[in-house]
């Protein structure tokens, strides 16, 4: 089978798709599609470590979430003008290695364009699966962001996402030291207007995971929350960390799209961050 026909089997998959009046970040971001399959990497970010591991396994077809150039501007501008990307590419081409991105339809609808969602968030929905929470959840089901989960004291939870998610450590902030019985993704906190409306929907959660912090919005909520006795804590593993859990959910289910004759492997890109804690 070739490349363009599973990239077309999985866009029906995801039907009905609304496109944003801004255009869809799902495109092929490197390599011919107009190649037979011999293999597909599911991954959250295509990273160097990915390519050679896919290439090492004789994979031809990743499937990334992530833009694989440094950000979702413009492209073209990042591989005519910086060498990490231009090797990057280059080894894509030497291998014969097709990206191809699949964001938004992931995401399913229910963008600001389009307030009814209609397709359930993979991303989100695969997170809840790999943290077995299918019974907790306490707000949209197409798009599970909070949890009521029964009551743990929060370092045990801390612990328990570390394990789940594989990662090298957790950025706390708040009250660590109490115990809590919700939680609530909070995706982006950057710092824009729209943060205010993250802090009014953490006032739900005793735990809250957002994608980024930023300091003077949620990360100070939090501290003035903790310091007045709530039971508040903010467990940050950074964007991909997060979504990673739903790409590896995806390698489960796409098979049953694309059909079992291809080999589907989940490739992790891995906890990028690494901690070096002050001596006490």
């Amino acid at each position: 089978m070739k490349i363009q026909e599973i990239i077309d089997k999985l866009k029906d998959w995801h039907e009905p798709f609304i496109e944003s009046p801004r255009g869809t970040r799902d495109q092929i971001l490197t390599g011919d599609p107009d190649q037979e399959c011999t293999g597909i990497a599911v991954t959250v970010c295509a990273t160097m470590d990915v390519l050679r591991k896919a290439a090492a396994r004789n994979i031809n077809f990743i499937i990334t979430h992530e833009s694989i150039f440094f950000g979702s501007g413009n492209t073209e501008e990042m591989l005519a003008n910086n060498a990490v990307a231009m090797k990057k590419k280059q080894f894509a081409d030497d291998h014969g290695l097709v990206v191809w991105r699949d964001h938004d339809r992931l995401h399913g609808n229910g963008l600001p364009f389009q307030p009814q969602r209609v397709n359930p968030d993979s991303i989100f929905t695969g997170i809840l699966s790999e943290l077995g929470w299918e019974n907790y959840v306490a707000d949209d089901p197409l798009k599970p962001l909070l949890y009521q989960i029964p009551p743990v004291p929060a370092q045990t939870l801390a612990d328990f996402i570390l394990r789940r998610f594989e990662l090298n450590g957790l950025r706390i902030v708040g009250n660590l030291d109490c115990e809590v019985s919700s939680v609530l993704f909070c995706e982006h906190v950057t710092g824009s207007p729209k943060d205010a409306e993250i802090i009014r929907k953490a006032e739900q959660a005793d735990v809250l995971i957002p994608f980024e912090i930023c300091d003077y919005t949620l990360t100070q909520y939090v501290i003035d929350a903790a310091a007045q006795g709530r039971n508040k804590v903010l467990l940050e593993m950074g964007h991909f960390n997060c979504e990673e859990l739903g790409m590896k959910a995806m390698a489960r289910w796409l098979p049953e799209v694309v059909g079992e004759a291809l080999p589907v492997t989940f490739i992790k890109a891995g906890d990028g961050f690494q901690y070096r804690t002050a001596l006490i």
